[in-house]
């Protein structure tokens, strides 16, 4: 049998950088509390616009070591094509066996890229699938107790902002790792959206905006499919909130 490798955090992104943009100061913060993360990229980001396979890969390895992570991984599925089938939800299946988290982060479900969506369900029906006892992998089942889905591209309904607004430099570091996907001036190759000039003001004022909404200066947000428990909700504001009168 396979020897997991438990961590508290998975994330899952459908290529490398969507983790770090969207969900880099949650990891970072989990990190500061001692909880072990793990980040696995489905591609390898090969039909991205600016770069290399090959220097995607090295750059996802230095934000990993930016993000303090424990564990990266690459499922190597084909980039463009990211479908819901046997083939990768098993893939994911095992991946979570593996690392045996209690919270996952992936991309909402619904999204402008068909890979960032397609990600989405694939991790909702593999969390699933590896808690089936008859599911062969040769790994003990396991299912996360919840996934934390993170916004890419198109907005969707948030339950939670965390914030993040000690780690939004560190993030926007880990982030800069990918140096071939963001502006250089002297680059001859095809502006894509991230890499125009006006990329982290855009990025950093939607962090800003989701932080406004929780009296927090930056934020990432969140869907979680389902109700959030608390054991005690008295204090849940406490240093929070659109209206803080002290």
């Amino acid at each position: 049998m396979l020897t997991p490798q438990p961590c508290h955090l998975l994330a899952i992104g459908a290529h490398p950088d969507d983790v770090e943009l969207n969900a880099g100061g949650t990891i970072l913060k989990a990190r500061s509390q001692g909880l072990a993360v793990a980040i696995c990229h489905l591609t390898d980001g090969e039909m991205g616009t600016r770069g290399s396979p090959e220097i995607r890969i090295q750059e996802a390895k230095l934000a990993a070591k930016r993000l303090y992570v424990d564990h990266l991984s690459f499922l190597h599925l084909e980039d463009g094509y990211v479908t819901t089938n046997k083939e990768s939800k098993m893939s994911v299946v095992r991946m979570i066996r593996t690392y045996q988290p209690q919270i996952i982060l992936a991309p909402f479900w619904q999204d402008l890229h068909p890979d960032h969506a397609a990600t989405g369900d694939i991790v909702k029906k593999a969390n699933f699938l590896a808690g089936l006892e008859r599911i062969e992998t040769d790994q003990s089942p396991w299912r996360a107790r919840s996934i934390f889905y993170y916004m890419s591209h198109t907005p969707m309904n948030v339950s939670i902002v965390v914030d993040i607004s000690e780690e939004l430099q560190a993030k926007k570091e880990a982030a800069l790792a990918y140096k071939s996907q963001f502006h250089q001036e002297a680059s001859t190759e095809r502006q894509t959206f991230i890499s125009s000039e006006n990329f982290w003001q855009w990025w950093e004022g939607r962090a800003s905006y989701w932080g406004h909404h929780v009296g927090a200066k930056y934020g990432e947000p969140f869907y979680i499919d389902g109700p959030i428990p608390f054991k005690n909700p008295f204090n849940l504001f406490s240093g929070f909130g659109k209206y803080k009168n002290q």
